[in-house]
C-alpha cells in the first residue's frame, strides 16, 4: 500500500475526534499498520489498552506487531506473551497469543519459544481426527495444522468458512507459507505470503495479513510501504 493510504488514516482520525468512539481507534490502528506508520500504530494501541476496562489479546498482538516491524523484537515478544494471559479473548481462549509466539520462535530460531508455543496449542486441538470437522473450525484449525494433525491440502483448500472465506484464506496462506519457510522452500513460501495479503481487502482484519506482507517484503527485498514506513 502506498502513501495514498494516509487518506484513510486521516478520515479515521477525524471520525474519532468527532465521535470519541473507541471502535474507530481500532480501525485507525489497522490503517496505520497498513501504511507502515508503526510508531503511531503502537501509540494508538497503547492508548486503547490503557483506556480499556479489560485487556484483549488482539490489542497486545497489534502493539507487538508495531514493535516487531520496527525491529524491537524483544519488546514485541513481551507484548505477545501478555496476549496469552489477556482477560478478554475469543470463546475458545487465548489461542492467537501462542500462535504469534510460534511465529516469533520460528523466525528467531528460538527452539524453546517454539516448543512452549506448541505445548500451549495442544490444549486447543482436542480431536483425534481432523475429519471430525466438515468445515474450517475457526482459529483452532491453525493449531491443528501447526501440530501436524491436519494435512495442508485440507487446511488450505478443502475447509471453507462461509462468508468469512477471504479472511480464512489469508490466515491459511500465511501459515502454510511459514511451514514452507521452515522446510527451506523459500520461493513457495513467498508465493503463499503474497496470496495472503493480495486478496480482498477484508483480510486486513487478520493480523496474518500484516505478517504476510512483512515476510514477503523481507524475503523479496521489496519495500511495500515505500517511504511511508518508519523503522
Amino acid at each position: 500500500m502506498n502513501c495514498s493510504g494516509h487518506e484513510g488514516v486521516r478520515l479515521f482520525q477525524e471520525e474519532y475526534e468527532e465521535t470519541g468512539d473507541s471502535g474507530v481507534l481500532n480501525n485507525l490502528i489497522i490503517a496505520l499498520l497498513d501504511v507502515g506508520d508503526w510508531k503511531q500504530a503502537k501509540s494508538v494501541c497503547e492508548r486503547v489498552i490503557n483506556e480499556s476496562e479489560y485487556s484483549c489479546d488482539s490489542g497486545f498482538i497489534r502493539i507487538g506487531m508495531g514493535d516487531w516491524f520496527m525491529g524491537n523484537e524483544s519488546s514485541a515478544i513481551d507484548y505477545w506473551q501478555q496476549a496469552v494471559d489477556a482477560e478478554y479473548v475469543d470463546a475458545v481462549g487465548p489461542i492467537d497469543g501462542p500462535l504469534i509466539l510460534r511465529y516469533a520462535g520460528q523466525r528467531l530460531d528460538d527452539d524453546k519459544l517454539v516448543k512452549n508455543s506448541l505445548k500451549k496449542l495442544k490444549k486447543f486441538w482436542k480431536v483425534k481426527d481432523y475429519r471430525a470437522f466438515d468445515e474450517w473450525p475457526g482459529t483452532i484449525a491453525i493449531a491443528g495444522f501447526l501440530l501436524d494433525e491436519v494435512p495442508a491440502n485440507v487446511f488450505l483448500h478443502e475447509w471453507k468458512w462461509g462468508n468469512l472465506e477471504d479472511r480464512r484464506l489469508c490466515r491459511a496462506n500465511f501459515w502454510v507459507g511459514m511451514k514452507c519457510l521452515e522446510e527451506g522452500d523459500e520461493q513457495t513460501a513467498i508465493a503463499y505470503f503474497k496470496a495472503a495479503f493480495s486478496g480482498p481487502k477484508i483480510a486486513i482484519l487478520e493480523y496474518e495479513y500484516f505478517l504476510a506482507k512483512w515476510e514477503f517484503s523481507r524475503l523479496t527485498k521489496q519495500n511495500l510501504w515505500g517511504n511511508c514506513a518508519n523503522r
